[in-house]
């Protein structure tokens, strides 16, 4: 009786090794957000949120999730990346070419996810220093300006914008380009 149990549950294991139960629940959340249903990549894109920097793993599906014909998807994966921290790094291009079509809200998420992987995010300084110096939102000028001072001396071609933004209507704007510009500029 134990050896035919023992035969029952080895064969319950591999088979819900093979219908993918052994992926931890971010890997299926990262696997859901390639579904071909639409619901299901908005649900695993929204969950991955709650994961902040254990999402980690999932950062090339939230990548691809930027390109996504649905606008709140864009959106949900902006969000999740930007709570990733400086594990979505990998996402840099990704976060850089998503930003020129992005609404208002997503683009405050793809700017924070500039900011938090610092000099990976080199490749942006230009679209940074334009969000600074036109973005009528205090909220994503304030995170261009975080963003430049972390990638630091490779943004110093923003070094005039920053100065200009020193005089920003918004006082965390003056605050993070006073700050940025100093790091920008050191010898």
């Amino acid at each position: 009786m134990i050896r035919n149990f023992k035969k029952c549950w080895t064969a319950v294991v591999v088979m819900a090794l093979a219908s993918g139960c052994g992926r931890t629940p971010i890997e299926q959340l990262a696997a859901d957000l390639t579904s071909a249903d639409r619901e299901t990549r908005y649900e695993a894109a929204k969950s991955l949120e709650d994961y902040g920097p254990e999402a980690h793993v999932a950062v090339e599906q939230l990548a691809t999730g930027l390109a996504d014909a649905d606008p709140k998807i864009r959106y949900r994966c902006a969000k999740a990346l930007s709570k990733v921290g400086y594990g979505a790094a990998a996402a840099a291009e990704a976060v850089i070419a998503a930003l020129p079509d992005a609404d208002a809200d997503t683009r405050y998420y793809l700017v924070k996810t500039l900011a938090n992987i610092g000099d990976a995010a080199a490749g942006a300084v230009g679209q940074l220093a334009e969000i600074l110096q036109h973005d009528p939102e205090p909220r994503n000028r304030y995170y261009a300006a975080k963003a430049l001072g972390k990638i630091g001396r490779e943004a110093r071609s923003a070094a005039p914008v920053l100065e200009s933004a020193r005089r920003d209507s918004d006082q965390r704007v003056r605050r993070a380009a006073t700050e940025a510009a100093a790091k920008v500029t050191r010898a």
